[in-house]
């Protein structure tokens, strides 16, 4: 399931916003407070109708101080809606300012949540209940609050088995939620021991726990061994062949190890038999992708995420020049798939079809086309910011060399 486009009418800041989005990369780059992170919310409230149907999960809804304020007023609605083609639907959600006949006239005929009611239970809800497989896809996204880790002290009160709807549980609150993390690592380990047991050989391995061992160890090659201890209780890795607690890890790794484990750990939980859950059909949605990350680690970590989970569709943030420069590369690398090279750098570059990549400049409610048309790279004439500080360096150089030729 791919979302092809975002449309948001009186959502805080946005008068009218339409954004189609690209489907596997869409980029968002703006200065603070124009928006990025509302865009991100308008998507999980617009993804959270989708949990709606499903048991013990709920999603996200859309609250009186989202509605848009005009002059010192609020307008008589706010709504989000999300188109797909992969299946072909549609989808609406709106919130009334209140309840008058006046204010109800003045908005206009909503589409509903008919489309997707009907696509869940088809795919999903029906399957589900006469027991026939079916892919369930993960929803998710990671807030700037994801490297402060809510890791349990204490094992009391750990379930003891985990359903697959459970994946979704509260994957579309941006807040930290590494503790359903843990708790899922945790069980699966003493699942995997149990089985060992049986076997009677320490060489099996529990498929959807070698899932999420996999994506962290792709992402982290100096990482290996990520597993739960005991007292007192801690997520444990090993890097340059002493065990840590991840706790004693920078900022950097945490806040990219706590989101690949948390995102993998869902794909395992939400589709268990799939021959490789990291491929589960899923859309994430992350906020300064750039957080804490230094910038070797800013040039790859876009590439490193589309390579790990195929079968993504990211919507991000950011602020940073690597990682435009970083989708720029990639880009470039698609055009030149074709061609003959011995660079060991440019081979391994990942390329990504511009067809797939959306980007966007937001500025004054508005969202600007950074996709250049002819060339299908990113158009950096239009981030501002980042111009402005190439350009001051230009100019003081040349009162430099103005004033070392009249010397």
């Amino acid at each position: 399931m791919q979302i092809d486009r975002l449309e948001c009418d009186n959502f805080r800041l946005f008068k009218k916003l339409e954004l189609p989005l690209g489907s596997r990369l869409t980029l968002l780059v703006g200065e603070n407070g124009a928006g990025k992170t509302s865009i991100l919310d308008a998507l999980s409230i617009g993804l959270g109708q989708f949990f709606t149907s499903l048991p013990k999960v709920t999603g996200n809804a859309i609250k009186q101080t989202d509605l848009r304020q005009q002059n010192n007023r609020a307008e008589s609605y706010a709504r989000i809606k999300l188109m797909s083609s992969d299946p072909s639907m549609m989808w609406d959600r709106t919130l009334k300012r209140d309840q008058s006949v006046k204010t109800v006239g003045q908005i206009p005929p909503a589409i509903g949540l008919a489309h997707l009611k009907k696509y869940v239970d088809s795919q999903i809800i029906n399957p589900f209940n006469e027991g026939i497989d079916f892919v369930l896809p993960v929803f998710s996204y990671y807030g700037v609050s994801r490297a402060l880790l809510d890791v349990p002290l204490r094992r009391r009160g750990f379930p003891k088995s985990h359903s697959r709807f459970e994946a979704l549980e509260n994957a579309l609150m941006a807040t930290s939620r590494f503790k359903r993390t843990f708790v899922w690592f945790y069980n699966k380990e003493f699942e995997e021991q149990r089985k060992q047991q049986e076997l009677k050989s320490f060489d099996y391995k529990l498929p959807e726990l070698e899932a999420v061992r996999k994506a962290i160890t792709t992402i982290f090659p100096e990482i290996s061994e990520p597993h739960i201890m005991l007292n007192p209780l801690r997520f444990a890795v090993k890097m340059n062949g002493e065990v840590l607690d991840i706790m004693q890890l920078s900022d950097g790794y945490k806040t990219l190890l706590s989101l690949v484990t948390d995102l993998a750990s869902r794909m395992a939980q939400a589709n268990p038999d799939s021959r490789n859950p990291l491929e589960t059909p899923s859309i994430v949605l992350i906020d300064e992708i750039d957080l804490h990350l230094h910038p070797q680690w800013q040039k790859r970590v876009i590439g490193d995420l589309l390579r790990v989970f195929p079968n993504t569709q990211f919507v991000l943030t950011t602020h940073s020049p690597y990682i435009i420069e970083s989708v720029n590369n990639y880009l470039m690398r698609h055009h030149i798939r074709n061609y003959s090279m011995e660079d060991i750098e440019v081979v391994n570059t990942l390329p990504l079809d511009p067809a797939h990549v959306k980007a966007y400049y937001i500025a004054g409610s508005e969202a600007l086309n950074l996709m250049d048309h002819e060339i299908k790279l990113l158009d950096d004439k239009l981030i501002h910011p980042f111009n402005a500080i190439a350009g001051l360096y230009d100019r003081m150089r040349d009162i430099q060399w103005e004033n070392r030729a009249n010397d």
